[in-house]
């Protein structure tokens, strides 16, 4: 997908790959693409990420020893009758690629507890690069746009890993048109891209295509997870992506627009990413997502929000 670019450099020279699900659930299914091709290409990969799920209820789940905030699953844990994506997405990968680690949920929770599970991980699995994945793209903005999307978790992790010592970070972000729902304006997430590109910190983007191996395995994987958990709460931002590669345009509802621009996978330097900010290093301190989401709200009242752009085409 990326061979060639600054990212496809930085994942080529890595040993072990830790993809982080930015805000939970089906965040981490961006991953897929990335990581058929590394695992391809005999690279150990790992997947990690918050939950929106009271995990300790999951048949045999148990909370990791060193690190209570942390549950490894896999695919024992996949039920039907409970909103849970990430085992079915460990049942998926054995069952296509004989993939038998387990994928580490993060009980929501501050920066500074988040920071010490995501150092553990690092340190117990030997990790020597780190992407955070998010299904969007709010985890790219500034902070001072007119929305700021769905931004507690999404925020709460890149803090965390902006916090880590020792591997390389990277960002990757698919589903560029999933958030009008969000009040995302999309000319001012291009500035920020055109932001990052004059800091040094674009790393490179791809198109997935369902006709290539990477983009038929994360097709698959999200059909085989929507087939199993039919009766919970389906991704909109994943279900945007599908129609992209299925080649559909436009918006039938208010909040929905297809376009080739929603397949592309955008890769960013994580720590360039967060030192840009304009409100990040408040969150540092927070024990708890509460805490984090009234850190939010105090900022976004005190820093002034852009109006409303456009894109001029």
């Amino acid at each position: 997908m990326i061979l060639g670019q600054p990212a496809g450099l930085t994942l080529a020279k890595a040993r072990t790959v830790l993809f982080v699900g930015a805000g939970g659930g089906y965040d981490v299914f961006g991953a897929v693409p990335l990581a058929v091709e590394l695992l391809d290409a005999g690279k150990a990969v790992h997947f990690a990420g918050v939950t929106f799920t009271n995990v300790s209820l999951l048949p045999g789940a148990a909370a990791s020893a060193d690190h209570p905030q942390l549950y490894g699953v896999g695919p024992d844990q996949a039920v039907e009758d409970r909103y849970c994506p990430e085992p079915w997405l460990a049942r998926w990968l054995e069952r296509g690629h004989g993939y038998r680690e387990p994928i580490w949920l993060l009980k929501k929770c501050g920066v500074r507890l988040a920071v010490d599970a995501y150092q553990w991980l690092i340190h117990s699995l030997d990790v020597d690069t780190v992407v955070l994945v998010d299904g969007g793209i709010d985890v790219l903005l500034k902070g001072n746009e007119t929305s700021i999307g769905t931004p507690a978790e999404d925020l709460c992790s890149l803090a965390a890993l902006s916090r880590l010592t020792g591997p390389d970070r990277l960002i990757a972000c698919i589903g560029f048109g999933s958030e009008l729902r969000d009040g995302i304006r999309h000319a001012q997430v291009l500035e920020r891209m055109a932001e990052l590109t004059r800091l040094g910190a674009h790393r490179g983007a791809a198109m997935i295509h369902a006709s290539t191996p990477a983009g038929a395995a994360y097709r698959d994987a999200l059909e085989f997870t929507f087939a199993n958990q039919a009766g919970q709460k389906l991704s909109h931002v994943q279900s945007v992506i599908l129609a992209s590669l299925r080649g559909e345009f436009g918006g039938g509802e208010a909040d929905v627009w297809v376009s080739p621009l929603s397949s592309i996978c955008w890769l960013f330097d994580l720590a360039e990413v967060a030192r840009t900010h304009v409100f990040l290093s408040h969150l540092m301190e927070t024990e708890s997502i509460f805490d984090v989401t009234a850190v939010i709200r105090e900022c976004r009242r005190v820093v002034p929000a852009r109006p409303p752009t456009d894109i001029p085409l």
